[in-house]
């Protein structure tokens, strides 16, 4: 408080007495310079304690943030190891049923040989029918000879066999009473 000093000071008479009515008006003058006034100061520190008491509830309400943000980025991960997978996967279900349409024998075998495939933006793979054909004249033995409709194509494939169907269509004529009966007159009746 040395500005108080200095005014009451400066406000000493020659005779040792302190013109008191000037000091005061400027000490009034002069502390909201220097000091504080009584509720300014006791609003400041309830502030003050309800920012504390906040930031101390944020503390404890967040203390468990950083274990979140953990979880997060290992669930983010396992995301995207699933999703590979996925596609992993669906990429492998093309690839099977592509060479089972092409009469492969081995699928596992022709996979691997196949090896890593790119995929166009669709999400097809690129030259697909190209790769199959490759295989079929690298890896010939691994792949059944088609045989057309009509059974050439001189391999030992699938043919049809004529069965004589009607296309679905029934034959015969209907059942009479007369043939139902002849059917059933030889099963031995139990009479009581």
């Amino acid at each position: 408080m040395e500005w108080i000093k200095t005014i009451l000071a400066k406000h000493l008479k020659e005779d040792g007495t302190l013109d008191l009515e000037a000091a005061n008006k400027e000490i009034d003058a002069e502390f909201p310079k220097n000091a504080v006034p009584k509720e300014d100061f006791n609003s400041k520190v309830n502030e003050l304690k309800t920012a504390n008491d906040t930031i101390n509830t944020l503390q404890a309400d967040n203390k468990d943030v950083e274990k979140l943000q953990t979880e997060i980025s290992d669930y983010k991960s396992k995301i995207e190891q699933l999703e590979t997978e996925r596609e992993t996967t669906a990429t492998r279900a093309t690839l099977e049923k592509s060479l089972r349409d092409a009469g492969a024998k081995d699928i596992d075998y022709l996979v691997f040989k196949l090896g890593e495939v790119e995929k166009d933006k669709d999400g097809s793979i690129k030259d697909l029918d190209s790769k199959i054909k490759d295989l079929k004249t690298t890896y010939a033995n691994q792949f059944d000879p088609i045989v057309d409709d009509k059974g050439g194509g001189g391999g030992t494939g699938f043919k049809t066999i004529e069965n004589n169907l009607n296309d679905g269509k029934q034959s015969d004529p209907d059942l009479t009473a007369q043939m139902i009966s002849a059917f059933t007159s030889d099963i031995p009746t139990t009479e009581k």
